[in-house]
This record gives C-alpha cells, structure tokens and sequence, in this order.
C-alpha cells in the first residue's frame, strides 16, 4: 500500500513540472474563422460532450505550468484581437468528473497601412522608400500603386527604395498590404502620399571614427543612407572610394604620414543630384614632448581643429603591448601635452590620443616611448645609529637627478681605519633604513657608504663614509671615539640627554670635545648619545645610548684621615641607582665597629665615642636596585690619624 501511495505522489509532482497544456485528458473546441483579422472576433465552440465549468484563456502562455489566474479566464466564446500575432487558445473544463486541458495557435494577421517616405524632385522623379517595420514585414506582398495606370509589387529581401519619374504633375500614390490567399483583403487599410515633399536632409550621414595606425593607415568609420551616394575625400581631394549602403561604413586608406594631420568629409549626391557636404573630421597625431623628466614619458599634440562642439583629449595606453592597460587618468578639454610619471624603465609604452568631439572619435595613431633617466647623483644625506652592540642601523634620503620610482639601494661597511668596503645588502634592497646585526660596537667602530641603481640601470657614486662612534660610561664622565667618524672631517658633537621615558631633555654642544663630566646627583637617571655632525653637514652619526639608571654606581674610598685638619675626615660611601643601602665596619678582629643603613651617613673614625685604632679595617656593602638585583661588595679601607 505504502508503494502504491508513494507511486501516486511522484505522478502526481512529475506532471506537476509540465506545461499545463500538455494535460493527457483532452479537451474539444472549434474556431471561426480559421485564421483571423485584427480588430475582427473570432468564435469558438466547444464539441466536449457532458462538459462542466469550461472557461477559455484567449491570450495563454503555453509554457505556464500553472493554472490561468482567475482573473484571465472567461466563458464568453467571441473575441476581437487588438494587435497581428500568433496567439494561444486555452480551453479547460471536466466531463465525466475528469479535468481536461486543449491549446489551439491561432494567427491574427495585420490590416494596418504600410508605411513609406517620398521625396519629390522640380524634375519630376519620385523616390518612394517603405518603412521596415512590423507592418511591412507581416504582408506576402505590399502593392504601390503609382496612381498613373502602373503598379509596382515589394516582396521580402527586395529593395525598400523605388524610384519613378513623371512628365507632369505627381498623383496620389497608394500603398497596400496583400496575402496570397487574400485574407483580410476587404479591411487592410491604405497609404495614400501625395503633394511636393523635398529631399530629406542628409545630415546623418557623417564620419563616426577617425582612426590612424602607425604603418600609415587611415580607417574612417561613417554612417551611410540607402540608395544616397556617397564618397569620401581627403584634404579635397576624393578617394574613389564610395557606398550607398545605410548604416555603418568602413574605408581604409594607404600610403599616409601617421605624423601628419588630414582632414576628412564626406559628399553625398540626393535624388534630386544635389551635392551635400558632412562636417569636416580630422585626424590627430601624437608626438613625444621636449620636456626631459627622470622617468617619466612626455607627450604633446596640437590643438584639434573642432566643429564647434565641445571637444576632450583622452590618452590610451599600453604596457609592453598588454590589451588590458587602462586608459590613463587624463581628460582635459584645453591641455596640449601631458607628462606621465607612472612609468618604470625597461617597459615600453605605446600612446593613443582620443579627441571626442561630440559623437566623433578621432584616434592618432600609437606612439612608442621608453622612459629615461639622466645619471643619479652622489647620496648625500644618510646617518648611522648604533642600536646595540650587535646591531647599526642606517637611514639614507634620496634626491636629486636619477632619482626613479624604483631603485636598488647599495650599501657596504668596513672596519674604521680600512677602505676595504664589503657590499652588506642583498641583490634588490628598496629600504632607505637598514639593520645591520653583523657587528660588534663594543670593540670595533665600522664605517658605511652608500649608493644607488636607479631602474634605468645606472648607479650612483659612493656617498662620502659614515663611522660608528661608541660612547663609554667612565662612572663619573662619558668618552667617545677620538677618531673622526667622517671622511669628510668632524664639524662638531652634541649630547643628546634622555628622561627615564627615552623623552629628551637637553641637547648639550660639545664642539670637539671627547668626553663629558657626569653630575650623578642630578643626572641619575638620564640616558646619553652622542651626535656627530659631517663638515658638511648632511652626514650624522649616532652613537650607543648610555642609560645611567640601569647601572648602580658605587664610589668606596680607599682611605680617610680623621685628624680634626676639615679634609678627608670621614669614611663615606657614594651610592647611585640603588633602593637598599647596609654597610658594615669590622676590625682586623671581626668585631663591627661601625653600621648603617643610610648611605649618606658615614664613618668618623670613633668607637664608642673614642678614636679607633690607625690602621686597616674592612667594609662590607649590600644593597639592591628598583629591578631587585643584589649587589654586594666587600673591601679594605685605611684608617690615618
């Protein structure tokens, strides 16, 4: 049982998914007249014996799957078409308590005039040209009737163009539509032309596309009229070249100067052997320009000689030959040259000028340039920073002539005091900022230079040399290198002084100085570098940066004299940088004689309230910093009375 539901089910959805007409239970019905007329009814009966609820669709989509929409059923069994065409009847219903389904195609055909244009001449000839249309194209035949005695009889795939000529006055002339079997012969209606109509003008036939090709081609794109003559000229004089086609038209002409500028028309002959002109189009050539820009490619052209419309210049381009270069971002109306500077060398581009001059194209023929460069210049700008004791950095400006979008920065180092430099960078370096982590700036000072291959392939010279300067912490000053880090020669050094947030707080002038005096009770927490200036200027070499206040200083002297004489008199430790301060005093016996944990108290030589003994003693210090390390240090001191 179960099988035979699901059987019925998918019956039931398969005939779902056909056209409605296609139903199997078929229904009866006759039409009258077999073909029909517009605006004429047509009748139906039905011939379903015992049928019930029959309504009919006049105007059915056959390929609906649906039911018709209650809004387009009807019972009525007469209709008038308004419009020609192939139409489907539906008629549904049931008989028997079964449903049935039929679909009839009935042709309705056109009773409309044919429609034409004339065009009379002071001679007497008469040019006659039927409209192709829907109403032509649905007659077997259409009959002109001249009106003097004579017919003439236009078919499918004839000519729509007739002429005539009369001796007199022009009749009335009248067009009909026939069928072979003479259906709707008594309501076709007639055209009826008559009177003097001049030629029409000739205005749409004009030059579209003016295109010029580099092997000295022109190709002239026009729209022509039927049955209207048409040649074109070139600077005046005619091509020999001619059509009477409607439209568009191709022309090729040979043997030009794709850098000269024609000029193009058109001269058509109406009916009446009148003579017309078109506007006047012109070709355009494109130049290279006399401007020299390191790469870029300059272009110039001169001014278009319009209609009198508003006219554009637009440029095409093409890289290497790609069909898929987009036109460039350029549209002006007044400009007569054009730099683009979005070129790289080695590629080769290929120019084409557009003017649009209202519904005119005209297009110059491809103009080939590949960018240049004149030869870069010697780097001038760059400065050197010591990061770490592994690590330089370099920073590099480019300017000058040379100077393209793309480039290959070169740079080499060596040991100071060699010239023996050694190319560091890879094969294509484009960073103007370099990390060189291949050195040791506790022990060596290394010196850079600097050079560049532009994309046009051609190198600078080597920049003038740039050395490393190491800055050492002598606890209570700072030193740097003694030798120059210029070729060039030193101009001078500035102190860059540093918050505990790297923010700098002073900038110190040091002129040549080698080294600079350290208040560690104001400058405890400050950070150093040393900034060298080339002679010129425009080199700069940073040095390591000193952080006073990761290090903790300790100043223990050696010995003290407590003799009442105000100099020397008490043993006194110097602590920096730390946040726990003990120091303890032992005599040669381990006793303690003196202890503290302020490190701005010290020793005054009394044990007791009595002096001690001249002679040696020891020191024991712990301490620790603001990151916890633990510091402790042991010594021996001398007491001197």
């Amino acid at each position: 049982m179960f099988l035979v539901i699901s059987f019925l089910f998918s019956f039931i959805e398969v005939r779902a998914q056909q056209p409605f007409c296609e139903n199997s239970f078929k229904g009866a019905f006759t039409i009258d007249p077999g073909e029909g007329c517009v605006q004429k009814p047509v009748t139906l009966k039905n011939e379903m014996v015992g049928a019930d609820k029959v309504y009919y669709v006049y105007n059915f989509d056959k390929t609906q799957i649906e039911a018709p929409a209650e809004i387009n059923r009807t019972t009525e069994l007469s209709y008038v078409y308004p419009k020609a065409g192939t139409y489907t009847i539906l008629q549904s219903g049931t008989a028997n308590a079964t449903g049935f389904v039929l679909c009839k195609e009935y042709k309705v055909r056109e009773t409309a005039a044919p429609q034409a244009d004339i065009v009379t001449c002071k001679s007497g000839k008469v040019r006659l040209t039927l409209t192709d249309n829907d109403i032509a194209r649905a007659y077997d035949q259409i009959e002109i009737n001249w009106g003097d005695g004579t017919k003439a009889y236009w078919s499918k795939g004839k000519s729509l163009i007739y002429d005539k000529t009369f001796s007199g006055t022009v009749p009335s002339i009248e067009l009909k539509g026939l069928y072979t079997n003479g259906l709707c012969d008594a309501d076709i209606k007639k055209t009826v032309l008559n009177g003097m109509v001049t030629p029409p003008l000739l205005s749409s036939i004009k030059i579209n596309i003016v295109e010029m090709t580099a092997d000295g081609k022109a190709r002239i794109v026009y729209t022509g009229m039927e049955g209207t003559s048409t040649e074109l000229f070139i600077n005046g004089v005619s091509t020999g070249k001619t059509s009477s086609q409607s439209g568009p038209q191709t022309a090729t002409i040979e043997n030009l100067d794709p850098k000269k500028v024609y000029k193009f028309k058109l001269v058509s002959k109406d009916i009446c052997d009148n003579l017309v002109d078109s506007p006047v189009v012109s070709s355009v050539a494109l130049e290279k320009g006399v401007l020299v820009v390191d790469e870029a490619n300059s272009l110039t052209w001169n001014q278009y000689s319009t209609s009198g419309q508003p006219i554009q210049y637009q440029l095409l381009r093409k890289i290497n030959g790609s069909q898929d270069a987009p036109a460039l971002a350029f549209t002006s109306s007044a400009a007569l040259s054009y730099l683009d500077d979005k070129v790289t060398c080695g590629e080769k581009y290929e120019y084409s000028l557009v003017v649009i001059d209202g519904d005119v194209r005209s297009y110059s023929a491809p103009l080939v340039v590949q960018p240049t460069s004149s030869s870069p210049e010697k780097i001038q700008r760059a400065s050197i920073t010591v990061e770490s004791s592994s690590m330089i950095s370099s920073a590099v400006e480019l300017s000058g002539a040379g100077l393209t979008n793309t480039y290959n920065l070169i740079i080499e180092r060596t040991n100071a005091g060699t010239s023996d430099f050694q190319r560091i960078s890879g094969t294509v370096n484009q960073n103007l900022v370099y990390k060189d982590n291949n050195v040791n700036t506790s022990e060596t000072s290394y010196c850079y230079r600097f050079s560049y291959e532009n994309s046009c392939k051609q190198t600078s010279p080597p920049s003038d040399a740039v050395c490393s300067v190491l800055l050492k912490n002598n606890v209570q000053d700072i030193s740097w290198t003694g030798a120059s880090p210029f070729t060039s020669g030193t101009a001078s050094y500035d102190l860059i002084e540093t918050d505990a947030n790297g923010r700098v707080t002073n900038e110190i002038p040091k002129q040549l100085d080698l080294s600079h005096k350290i208040d560690l009770a104001t400058q405890s927490s400050s950070g150093f570098q040393i900034k060298a200036y080339s002679s010129g200027g425009n080199l700069v070499s940073y040095s390591n940066v000193i952080s006073l206040q990761n290090d903790a200083i300790m100043l223990v002297p050696d010995a003290f004299t407590p003799n009442g004489d105000g100099i020397n008199e008490r043993f006194e430790v110097k602590s920096y940088f730390t946040d726990t301060f003990r120091v303890l005093i032992y005599s040669r016996w381990g006793e303690v004689v003196f202890q503290s944990e302020n490190a701005l108290d010290g020793w005054d030589g009394t044990v007791n309230g009595k002096p001690a003994a001249p002679g040696y003693y020891l020191y024991k210090i712990e301490a620790s910093t603001s990151t916890q390390q633990q510091i402790s240090k042991t010594g021996s001191l001398m007491l001197i009375r």
